[in-house]
């Protein structure tokens, strides 16, 4: 029997659209639900109702477990996933672990429990442990009355696993991003304000932070590398610090926009100038990076489109037959460059939608 994406594929559809079809939303237009069926139809799609049942009853909703709700990366990732799950008929559960393996674990299990259909996880299983190992490996195992539970991980694909899983490629995109203050800005001193280095894209963010220091022949030097939590105050307490101490430093990268917008409130608070005395990148480019004064250069992450994007894969896999193997979903970020970074930059406030 056919599955939904190749009813899409043939229809010249997406696979949300035959969902919706099959659904008897009212949101296609009758002459494009009549293709799908029609393409249903030939495909022998959703005829079998005899081996559906043998599948059991779908629940119709999905779980989706993240770090924390505090994150504000996670609203358009948020957003991105609801797009797809409302259009597909389902009901998002969501929850956080606070960066807690063991709370992940419960959750996973709870949600396992409650007649999920399947799994979005931001994981917080980085360790290379027997217990963590463990653990990965039970995931691709999730099943609840003989019906599998798939997953999907978001911004951090398991290794050596089938679980599929929708990235962006964090250490490039902070390697162009620290290059771009050295071969752009004329930048050398540059201080890096990272995410916890337990986690895995902060591992990552030092990465490219270090090798385009060291390919552009600047001495890396430990004292610059200073670790955040996520949170503005992190970055604005790091950079309060370096001014107070009188350490010299011409930029800042940090791995994500609100330790950033930190960074500017201090040197704004302590009179020192943007860009002139130092240059300031983000990372994710949320909403606050266009509304700081000045405005915040940054690497755009494409929030919705990674939430719609494992909407889609975890659709796909609940329709498999069969598991598949381990399939990764990479996206392209972009460089945004604004008054953090340009001098002379003109802050644009009419284009800004409050």
């Amino acid at each position: 029997m056919s599955n939904i994406k190749e009813v899409a594929q043939r229809a010249g559809v997406s696979i949300s659209t035959v969902s919706r079809v099959m659904n008897n939303s009212k949101r296609v237009s009758p002459e494009l639900a009549e293709k799908v069926r029609t393409v249903a139809f030939e495909l022998g799609y959703n005829a079998n109702q005899a081996a559906q049942s043998l599948r059991g009853a779908k629940s119709k909703r999905i779980a989706v477990i993240i770090t924390s709700l505090s994150r504000t990366f996670f609203t358009s990732v948020l957003e991105g996933i609801n797009k797809i799950a409302d259009d597909c008929g389902y009901t998002i559960l969501l929850a956080e672990t606070h960066d807690d393996l063991t709370r992940e674990i419960e959750l996973v299990n709870n949600f396992v429990s409650q007649w999920v259909d399947g799994i979005i996880l931001a994981s917080s299983a980085y360790g290379k442990d027997q217990f963590t190992r463990n653990y990965i490996s039970s995931l691709a195992r999730l099943e609840k009355k003989g019906r599998r539970v798939p997953v999907v991980t978001l911004e951090y694909a398991f290794e050596h696993s089938d679980i599929d899983a929708v990235v962006i490629d964090s250490e490039k995109a902070a390697y162009h991003a620290v290059t771009y203050l050295i071969e752009q800005i004329g930048r050398r001193d540059i201080v890096h304000i990272s995410l916890p280095s337990t986690h895995f894209m902060g591992r990552q963010r030092i990465t490219g932070y270090l090798r385009a220091l060291h390919d552009a022949g600047i001495p890396m030097r430990s004292d610059y590398i200073m670790q955040g939590d996520y949170t503005t105050y992190s970055g604005y307490r790091v950079v309060k610090l370096l001014i107070q101490t009188g350490k010299h430093f011409d930029a800042v990268f940090c791995a994500n926009d609100q330790m950033a917008v930190g960074a500017i409130l201090a040197c704004n608070e302590c009179g020192v100038s943007i860009p002139d005395q130092v240059a300031i990148v983000g990372n994710d480019d949320i909403f606050a990076a266009s509304l700081v004064r000045p405005s915040l250069t940054s690497i755009q992450v494409p929030k919705y489109e990674l939430g719609m994007s494992a909407m889609l894969r975890l659709q796909e896999r609940l329709e498999e037959d069969a598991p598949h193997r381990q399939r990764i979903v990479t996206l392209d970020t972009q460089f945004v460059e604004r008054g953090s970074t340009l001098k002379g930059y003109q802050e644009d406030l009419k284009n800004l939608v409050w």
